[in-house]
């Protein structure tokens, strides 16, 4: 990868908008204006210093990065804004202080030094390839919360990686409903505008009528996960105007998703396989037509080890880590560059002697008609089954049994979920990802035993274990 990388806000002129949405039209000089002030407001930082940034607001989320930038701390982002989970970062010995716009804990309300900054034209100090820049936090399926270092090099060299693949991105206005203080949200919603000549929205509704009356404000690129896709495929005819491109990672995008959102609004949706540890990997097309292949992003190389394991080779990988990287997904190499995706290696149970994937088990629940939203949690229970699975269920007027009777045309009895929650939206991260702490909570009413009665906001008790040994 070149030593050389994109300079945020490198490719735009002095007047040139931004930022657009609510709040206003902001120029690129009144951005770089207010990182100004927050730097200058900045105390000096002791080696391997960060300062937690935490807004909603994008244009404040810019400013309080880049500011932290040109003082010379590192930024460290944490997995959602619950208090707890800030808290928990905040305590750590390198973390200075917390910039926030009000939605954060003890810390420094940039808020004012924005409104009080006059405009700037002077540009960013460019960033040294191998400088920490970044410390991004992810939420394990544990709860737990794993630091990822992320240096000039490695967050720069994605974001041109993904202008050279995408070059119309280069330019765009883009809305993005994945929070800034994701990676992928990061990367799409902030990194790749300001280095690419674009602008980016400063909140991006999630609703659909909002969301309509954004895009059709001029928007040329939506970034969205597949929680949030699912859930537009319920809108009405002619709520959804057509985008240029719609980007989609997380998880993965259910087929009936795509082709429901390409028949109702035209939109192809490009999904981007990735993690916060390996940076993006591949990408693929997705319409009312098959899936196409995973492409790898240039300069990535996968192929296949053990067990179907995918062995890894990028430039967007940490210097230390050993090439090739052993991934925890499986995939099939299909000879030309290009790979099938097999699912998680990890993802893959044994109940009563019998395999199943949870990830197959979460797709085929999605597939009932009705079922807007699903969830599966494998649970250690003991005795002879060992382990069995719990579903967490968006399924408006759907009860257990119908659940089970679809299910059963797929599955063995014994891999089908014993318990059933009804909820009216499951607990997602505004990433679209979902912990284990967090489905857990929602079995924690009294168990019901009336299997034939309405099922909605109960946990349903487990179905008789004849038949299923």
């Amino acid at each position: 990868m070149s030593e050389e990388i994109p300079l945020p806000l490198g490719q735009s002129k002095p007047d040139d908008i931004i930022a657009f949405g609510r709040g206003g039209d902001v120029d690129v000089k009144a951005l770089l204006g207010a990182a100004r002030a927050i730097a200058e407001a900045l105390p000096e930082p002791d080696v391997d210093d960060q300062v937690i940034v935490l807004c909603r607001d994008r244009l404040a989320f810019a400013a309080a990065v880049f500011g932290a930038w040109e003082a010379g701390f590192g930024v460290a982002l944490p997995p959602n804004a619950q208090p707890e989970t800030v808290r928990s970062i905040r305590d750590r010995p390198e973390v200075a202080n917390v910039l926030h716009d009000g939605e954060g804990p003890k810390g420094i309300d940039i808020r004012e030094l924005i409104a009080a900054a006059g405009p700037s034209d002077e540009p960013l100090t460019p960033i040294a390839p191998q400088r920490h820049l970044a410390t991004v936090y992810t939420s394990a399926s544990t709860g737990e919360h794993r630091a990822c270092p992320k240096t000039g090099a490695q967050l720069f060299g994605e974001v041109k990686t993904l202008l050279e693949a995408f070059p119309e991105a280069s330019g765009a206005r883009v809305l993005s409903i994945v929070p800034a203080h994701h990676i992928y949200g990061l990367l799409f919603g902030v990194l790749v505008p300001t280095c690419g000549g674009g602008a980016f929205h400063r909140e991006g509704p999630r609703d659909v009528e909002g969301l309509g009356r954004a895009l059709r404000g001029g928007v040329d690129v939506l970034v969205s996960v597949p929680a949030h896709l699912r859930s537009l495929r319920f809108s009405e005819d002619g709520a959804l105007p057509e985008v240029g491109r719609v980007f989609s990672s997380g998880a993965p995008l259910p087929a009936d998703t795509a082709k429901d959102l390409h028949q109702r609004a035209g939109w192809t949706i490009t999904e981007v396989l990735g993690s916060t540890e390996t940076g993006g990997i591949a990408w693929r097309e997705r319409s009312s037509a098959p899936a196409t292949p995973w492409q790898p992003f240039p300069g990535v190389t996968v192929n296949a080890g053990d067990g179907e394991l995918m062995l890894l080779e990028s430039p967007l990988l940490s210097a230390g880590v050993p090439q090739p990287f052993i991934g925890g997904d499986r995939v099939k190499p299909l000879g030309d560059g290009r790979f099938e995706h097999l699912g998680r290696a990890d993802g893959v149970l044994k109940i009563g002697s019998t395999r199943v994937s949870v990830a197959e088990l979460a797709a085929r629940l999605a597939e009932i008609d009705g079922v807007r939203d699903a969830a599966v949690l494998p649970v250690e229970v003991g005795g002879a089954r060992g382990i069995e699975t719990w579903a967490a269920l968006v399924a408006p007027g759907l009860e257990a049994k119908v659940i089970r009777k679809a299910l059963r045309k797929w599955l063995s009895p014994v891999v089908i979920p014993r318990r059933f929650r009804f909820v009216d939206e499951l607990p997602r991260q505004a990433s679209g990802k979902l912990r284990r702490e967090d489905l857990l909570a929602l079995f924690g009413a009294p168990i019901d035993d009336d299997l034939e009665g309405s099922s909605a906001g109960r946990i349903l008790a487990p179905e008789s274990s004849g038949g299923e040994a």
